[in-house]
């Protein structure tokens, strides 16, 4: 066999086994999302937050019921200390918020009548320069 027979026989097993083959057929990709949130099938929320919970390292602190209880009383505490502050600073009323200057200790509070029935309060923390700041006003609209 000389080497244009063995050409021309590649090209024939070539253009038949092209012929034979099946058409390749290609769709566009569509895009599902899993998870509900996203438009997703409502009967995956349940097992993507058991999935969620299986992998989450993180455990809420027990606490001892002596703790829960020492937790409230600081926060009771606190509360009261909070409304005896409020009521030397300000007055029994809030109609007596009046503009200035409070020191309480590790805070300094900033009352400015804006005018209008308008007031701003800044609370500057000196142990650590932080400062919050909320406008409110008395006029009921």
């Amino acid at each position: 066999m000389n080497l244009q027979t063995l050409t021309c026989a590649c090209l024939r097993a070539s253009i038949l086994m092209a012929l034979t083959l099946p058409a390749a057929d290609a769709s566009e990709l569509v895009y599902a999302p899993r998870n509900p949130s996203f438009g997703g099938n409502p009967s995956n929320g349940p097992v993507l937050m058991s999935v969620a919970q299986a992998q989450n390292s993180n455990k809420a602190p027990t606490l001892s019921p002596l703790e829960r209880f020492n937790n409230s009383l600081q926060q009771a505490i606190l509360s009261r200390l909070q409304a005896d502050t409020l009521k030397t600073m300000f007055g029994s009323s809030s109609s007596t918020l009046q503009a200035g200057t409070y020191d309480t200790g590790n805070y300094t509070v900033t009352v400015v009548d804006q005018g209008g029935g308008n007031m701003t309060i800044v609370t500057y923390d000196k142990t650590t320069g932080a400062t919050a700041t909320f406008d409110i006003s008395s006029l009921v609209q």
